[in-house]
């Protein structure tokens, strides 16, 4: 039996960027102010600052593991706290194919299934879609397996898995 994990570090928004960068030019400019001597400003500069460190230190992972049959997402956040996401048996699972492929159509426009992003939100990557089903109906789970993540699913379910 083969246990395969792929790790994806998502990448931040250009409006989270923005707001970090925000953030600590206003700190900066309220730590100004007092040291100029207007030492009110200093209650207001350090919570800033922090928001920003906060912002800007904080990183999202995805974590994608294959057992037996078994799929499980999972969300790491600052490389130190880690929540189960969502599992799917592999029976359920209708379709594993790339993003936009043509088998993925008729889900990828349907508004009752539900959408969860799980990949990096790099450009560059191989995206994949997985559509399962579920007791409240169809979920697509939108992720970034590699290649010996794929090839282990392939070993017993390859009927499902669309390259």
């Amino acid at each position: 039996m083969l246990e395969v994990y792929v790790l994806v570090e998502k990448q931040k928004s250009l409006w989270m960027k923005i707001l970090t960068i925000l953030f600590f030019v206003a700190g900066a400019y309220f730590m100004y102010a007092t040291l100029v001597g207007l030492f009110i400003y200093f209650a207001i500069a350090v919570p800033l600052l922090a928001i920003g460190w906060f912002l800007h230190t904080r990183s999202v992972e995805f974590e994608y593991s294959y057992f037996d049959g078994d799929f499980r997402f999972a969300k790491i956040i600052s490389k130190q706290k880690r929540k189960e996401l969502i599992g799917y048996d592999v029976e359920n699972v209708i379709v594993i194919a790339p993003k936009g492929d043509r088998s993925l159509y008729q889900y990828e426009n349907n508004p009752q299934v539900k959408t969860r992003d799980l990949s990096s939100g790099k450009k560059d990557a191989k995206v994949y879609a997985m559509v399962s089903k579920v007791e409240e109906g169809l979920h697509m789970t939108i992720f970034e397996p590699d290649d010996k993540y794929l090839d282990a699913v392939c070993i017993k379910y390859r009927q499902k898995v669309i390259r």
